[in-house]
């Protein structure tokens, strides 16, 4: 069957169907798969002799695994799901897992999307989250290479790059590194709060600036008063 004809049945019925043409090579099938599971739409077809919890366990593997198939091909929006659902993870209904989180196969998935040279603002985005996946996974952080990934991404600017400014100027205050410290915080401060706190306490205990602290005060308040993003630090 034809991916068109399997998309056009209801969804209850396209997972089994769905899974013939991801393992044939069809990268929107790939990418539909991984998209039921992700949904809670499909929980896997025992085989002989599996249980229903082995082949809903299998089912979600395959589904991070055909996005990957998908994505070494080149398939954009499967590179763009799989690096966000395994970086992000997928959670159902009672708390399930959908699909775990994988610091590595995240970066996997991002050193892919970097390769296609995206736009500057996916762009900062994979360079900011690789370096958290850099962080979060090693037990010692290369900071060199993660404070790289950090300042590339920054110097993009946009949402994902005031993140970034944000991380290297925590990173250059908790080295107590006030001065270098500062010029990031700057980037920052009037989106992110924990850019704005540290530039406040550097204000208020380092260079001893009652203007510059009450601004920092003054920003901090007006964040307060907003409702951060998902993910917004």
């Amino acid at each position: 069957m034809a991916y068109s004809e399997v998309m056009a049945l209801p969804a209850k019925e396209r997972g089994p169907l769905l899974k013939l043409l991801a393992e044939s090579g069809d990268n929107d099938a790939c990418l539909e798969y991984a998209k039921l599971i992700f949904a809670d739409k499909y929980s896997g077809t025992p085989s002989a002799g599996q249980s229903k919890d082995e082949a809903k366990a299998e089912a979600r593997s395959e589904a991070v695994t055909y996005l990957y198939d998908a994505a070494r091909r080149g398939h954009l929006p499967s590179i763009i799901l799989g690096q966000d659902a395994v970086f992000l993870g997928r959670r159902g209904a009672f708390n399930k897992v959908l699909c775990k989180v994988s610091y590595t196969k995240a970066i996997e998935f991002l050193d892919l999307w970097l390769a296609q040279e995206p736009e500057p603002d996916d762009r900062a985005l994979a360079l900011f989250r690789k370096g958290l996946c850099l962080k979060l996974m090693n037990a010692e952080t290369p900071w060199d290479e993660v404070k790289l990934l950090w300042e590339q991404s920054a110097s993009l600017g946009g949402e994902h790059g005031i993140a970034a400014a944000a991380q290297l100027g925590v990173w250059h205050y908790d080295n107590g590194c006030y001065d270098e410290a500062i010029p990031w915080l700057e980037k920052a401060k009037t989106a992110s709060m924990m850019a704005a706190s540290h530039l406040m306490l550097i204000h208020k205990n380092h260079t001893k600036s009652e203007d510059d602290y009450k601004e920092c005060s003054d920003i901090c308040l007006a964040l307060c008063s907003t409702k951060p993003k998902p993910g917004q630090t």
